[in-house]
């Protein structure tokens, strides 16, 4: 994610746009592939990519994306509205978290592990994304911020290999 990415989704944040028009926004551009291509385009003129902001998205995100037009960044789009989830996640003391798995947690393992996290980076509330990921072999596997929690057979069969190794 580059910093122009990061700026224009913190200045998105604070201009106070409400959350539901930002998320009909990101799920228009998801889903029209060809609406991020006429507003990258160079070939298409300002004004041209500025009828189409006017016509589809959502009045109050209708200035900031003529700006990010108007500037030639509407290829970091999607990086700006991660830019703006990540800020206002942070804002709000909102932890996301991957947990890697090779079967689903009970909602008493999934409570215990959200425990966990709240209270080592004193946050009020965890966004936990499941992944299943057969190749841990059992356990469980945590990736937060740039932090991994290891709890999985396959890591420590390799940590058991690395003390056999250096012996």
């Amino acid at each position: 994610m580059t910093q122009t990415s990061i700026n224009y989704g913190k200045v998105l944040y604070e201009l106070s746009i409400p959350r539901e028009a930002v998320e009909a926004s990101r799920r228009i551009l998801e889903e029209v592939k060809e609406l991020s291509g006429v507003l990258e385009s160079p070939v298409v003129t300002l004004d041209e990519k500025e009828r189409a902001v006017e016509r589809i998205f959502p009045q109050e995100m209708k200035n900031f994306l003529c700006v990010v037009c108007k500037y030639a960044h509407a290829a970091l789009l999607p990086e700006i509205f991660q830019a703006y989830q990540d800020y206002y996640n942070e804002q709000h003391k909102i932890l996301t978290a991957d947990l890697h798995c090779v079967a689903p947690p009970t909602e008493e393992q999934l409570e215990g592990i959200r425990k966990f996290l709240l209270k080592k980076y004193q946050m009020q509330d965890a966004k936990i994304r499941i992944i299943k990921d057969e190749s841990l072999v059992g356990g469980f596997l945590i990736r937060t911020r740039d932090q991994e929690f290891d709890y999985s057979l396959k890591g420590r069969i390799n940590a058991l290999q690395q003390k056999l190794i250096w012996r």
